[in-house]
């Protein structure tokens, strides 16, 4: 049931249960993709955050891993979407972008001058088409942009550091979601410690930080 609250239609008490018992399933990865992106909660973020995807999102709404990795490799060939390395305590976590969001990203940035749009605009089209492995090291990027450009793509956010003279290839929105992506982790376990999990009830006020903080579990 929903009520309304000045006009508002506020959510009633819910069981965690119900929410994780709702978790769709779908054939292909397509399909998990499109639903995922589009329930992502990009105005819930100051300013408003491109749809970033984690892996293991898609690994529990379609059954097969093996098929999901196969999927999303064949469509990271065909340029729709741009998987990049999440760097958290795991070694695996890749986060998932539509090749659009992840050009535009680039586009957000307060480009200082016109030469930054040009190094920038030429980096995602560079990985989008030619460059889709997740990391590249200094020899490869060099061939492609001079020193001062690297270090422009570094303060940009285009590159992480992956060890000497190897990056990760990042887009400049990936900080942003990684901190909500562990501060999410985080609140979703401080609900789940309150009471037993069959037991936990959402109040109005903890339903959007849990459908928040559920976006993000691994």
């Amino acid at each position: 049931m929903k009520r309304k609250r000045n006009g508002q239609i506020i959510p009633s008490k819910k069981c965690a249960m119900e929410i994780i018992c709702s978790i769709p399933s779908f054939q292909t990865v397509d399909e998990a993709l499109q639903f995922s992106f589009d329930s992502f909660p990009s105005m819930s973020f100051k300013p408003p955050l491109r749809p970033i995807l984690v892996k293991s999102q898609i690994y529990a709404m379609v059954a097969n891993r093996n098929s999901v990795d196969s999927q999303l490799m064949r469509m990271q060939n065909d340029g729709k979407i741009r998987m990049l390395k999440l760097e958290d305590e795991t070694d695996e976590t890749l986060a998932i972008m539509r090749s659009e969001d992840y050009a535009a990203s680039f586009r957000d940035v307060d480009a200082s001058d016109i030469d930054d749009t040009t190094v920038f605009e030429r980096f995602y089209n560079w990985t989008l088409k030619d460059q889709r492995s997740l990391s590249v090291n200094k020899p490869t990027l060099l061939q492609q942009f001079t020193d001062k450009q690297v270090t422009r793509l570094i303060q940009g956010g285009a590159l992480t550091i992956r060890s000497v003279d190897s990056w990760w290839i990042s887009s400049p929105c990936l900080g942003r979601f990684l901190k909500a992506y562990k501060a999410g982790q985080r609140a979703l376990l401080a609900l789940l410690r309150r009471q037993k999990f069959k037991e936990l009830l959402l109040s109005a006020s903890d339903f959007s930080d849990f459908q928040i903080a559920f976006n993000f579990l691994v």
